[in-house]
């Protein structure tokens, strides 16, 4: 990842887990680059059959830290369950304890089963030089 302020993530092999490095200008565009990775992972790894259903994910929780996992871990959920993957934002209201997003999807070929879930193993979620800066490890 590069220094500039726009957003972005990388995937790093960490054992036998996957960490996700993102940053962003914002909060709310960091939970935005959190789903474009996983659901691009996602993807990546089951296929698209076509476009999916537009839905809206909330999620509530303690800290800015919870709310980054658990927003990671229902779209794994949904992935799993309901063979869909979100492929855009069309809208995102994001505090440190509340996101609403509403997202484009596609739905999946296959069930992915790489990512089992995010976890709190190694969380950090921080400001940094006017980014916010996170690394999240995905069990695998």
């Amino acid at each position: 990842m590069d220094g500039d302020a726009q957003a972005g993530h990388e995937f790093v092999d960490h054992m036998s887990e996957l960490a996700l490095r993102l940053r962003a200008p914002a909060f709310d565009a960091l939970l935005a680059e959190a789903v474009r990775a996983v659901g691009g992972l996602l993807v990546a790894e089951a296929g698209a059959e076509g476009p999916g259903a537009t839905r809206t994910i909330e999620v509530v929780a303690a800290d800015r830290e919870a709310l980054l996992v658990d927003l990671l871990n229902e779209l794994v959920f949904v992935a799993e369950t309901e063979r869909w993957a979100p492929q855009g934002i069309a809208a995102i209201e994001a505090t440190g304890t509340r996101a609403r997003l509403r997202l484009s999807g596609v739905r999946l070929a296959g069930t992915p089963s790489r990512i089992k879930g995010a976890t709190f193993h190694g969380l950090t979620v921080q400001a940094s030089g006017g980014q916010v800066e996170a690394e999240v490890i995905l069990d695998v």
